[in-house]
């Protein structure tokens, strides 16, 4: 295998989201890693600061599903999401929902709903 196939075969295994409870301790920052599906397991990491945790939880993560030093930096990282971008994101995916649901069935109307939030 070639390390192109060896990287698709990486991506491939790793979730394309997770989730990151952290706490802050007198030791610094702790994270548990999971996936909103439950197939990470665990798997934690520990910083000093926010910063430094972002690097730590893609270290266990990478660690967790055995991908090499060499072709870590290849595959990319996890970044932290703001709530708005989740929030849009799913939006999104709602409307692309929506907009094959119409292909299929051959409707031309339907409506969407103004959901308030507090800025």
């Amino acid at each position: 295998m070639n390390k192109t196939q060896d990287i698709a075969g990486f991506r491939e295994k790793l979730p394309a989201r997770v989730v990151i409870n952290v706490e802050n301790t007198d030791d610094g920052l702790w994270a548990k890693v999971s996936t909103p599906d439950g197939t990470l397991s665990n798997c934690y990491a520990q910083a000093a600061n926010a910063v430094e945790l972002v690097t730590m939880v893609n270290d266990a993560i990478f660690t967790h599903f055995e991908v090499p030093e060499d072709v870590r930096s290849c595959i990319g990282y996890y970044v932290p999401l703001s709530d708005a971008h989740v929030q849009w994101e799913e939006m999104f995916n709602k409307l692309v929902s929506m907009e094959k649901q119409l292909d299929l069935q051959g409707d031309s109307e339907t409506t969407l709903t103004l959901k308030k939030t507090v800025c």
